[in-house]
């Protein structure tokens, strides 16, 4: 499907948000940067500016705080349609953020379309692998997704 149906789509529901999943080196990224280009979205690489504005906090202000920064870069933007690459920071155990949740709770008054480095089984989007860390499911079928 094309991306400016999907768009339309994402807009009109309760989650707007598009994830972009795939494994590192397949394509996501390029594809992220084209939408952005084509479409004039803003593209925010949340890893690099999450981690700058944490670095200056303890490790538990960074508990504490780092959906709220979150959420300040992307209201930063002031823009209803973001693009969002290296997302992986959110996974961090050290953080304690709960992905699908911060997920759910940024897209509802902004359509984001958000990189996703893992891939799609059946009905489940999966990050990283079970027994790690960073091990995350959730479901996939409140969410559009791309795979890439």
């Amino acid at each position: 499907m094309e991306i400016k149906s999907l768009i339309s789509r994402a807009e009109l529901s309760y989650y707007k948000l598009i994830i972009v999943v795939g494994k590192s080196g397949s394509g996501k990224t390029t594809l992220l940067r084209r939408i952005s280009e084509e479409l004039h979205f803003p593209l925010i690489n949340l890893g690099l500016e999450l981690s700058r504005r944490l670095l200056s906090l303890t490790n538990k202000q960074r508990k504490l705080m780092a959906a709220e920064i979150i959420e300040e870069i992307l209201d930063e933007q002031d823009v209803p349609i973001l693009v969002i690459d290296n997302t992986e920071v959110v996974f961090d155990p050290n953080l304690k953020l709960n992905p699908s949740g911060l997920l759910k709770n940024i897209s509802r008054n902004r359509l984001l379309i958000w990189s996703w480095n893992g891939e799609q089984d059946g009905d489940q989007l999966i990050y990283s692998y079970a027994g790690h860390p960073e091990y995350h499911r959730t479901p996939s079928n409140e969410f559009m997704t791309i795979t890439t």
